[in-house]
Order: C-alpha cells, then structure tokens, then sequence
C-alpha cells in the first residue's frame, strides 16, 4: 500500500512539474519559448549560463513551496539527468527549451504552432 502511495505522489509530482511551463489557450509556440528563456533565468541564479545542480535544487524547492509541497534531492536528481543532455552536470537553456517545446509540440496535435482550446491544459 505504502509503495502504491509513493507512486501515486511521484507521478502527480511529475504532472504538476510538467506543467510548470503554463500551456494556454492561444499560446503560441514562439511564447512558450520565450516563457522557457524566463524559466531558465529564474533558475540561473548566478547569471553564468549554467543552471547547477545547486540552482536546480533552489529553484524546484521554490516551485514546490508554492505548490504547497517539499522538494528532495531525489527529485531533482532525476530532473538533472533527464535534462542534462550533453552530461556536463549542469542544465542550459537550451536543454531546458529543448524539454518545454517538446512539451509544447507534443500538446499541439494538430502542429499548426498555437495551443487550441482543447489542446490547452
């Protein structure tokens, strides 16, 4: 039962983070990257161009803390992994809009580069 939970709580952690880049009704493609380009200077503390894990690990507690949930190392661990394509430890924009556009793309069914009502979240 315990082990059912866990689960249940890491795919609806894994939901909600996905939907941390806020797909709207009308919202184009252009929009989202540049929502994407925000995401990640609100992650890149430190302005160098890299998002470290360290950032990583600030800026999903703070996204958690407004959700009204933790955050642990475990989470964003895997985040790290899945995003950081190129392996250096850190996270780039582009990883970053890399993920969110493929986010966006897979939302926008009928590829016409805007979000449709129904394909809106």
């Amino acid at each position: 039962m315990m082990k059912t939970v866990k689960i249940a709580v890491t795919i609806g952690a894994l939901l909600i983070s996905s939907q941390a880049l806020a797909q709207k009704a009308g919202q184009t493609r252009a929009e989202a990257q540049a929502a994407s380009a925000k995401k990640f200077r609100n992650l890149d503390a430190d302005g160098n161009g890299k998002g470290s894990p360290t950032e990583l690990l600030a800026f999903m507690t703070k996204a958690a803390e407004k959700r009204g949930e933790t955050m642990d190392q475990a989470k964003v661990d895997r985040r790290l992994k899945r995003l950081d394509t190129d392996g250096d430890g850190n996270v780039s924009a582009a990883e970053l809009a890399a993920e969110d556009l493929a986010k966006f793309d897979k939302a926008d069914v009928n590829r016409n580069g805007v979000l449709d009502a129904d394909e809106a979240q």
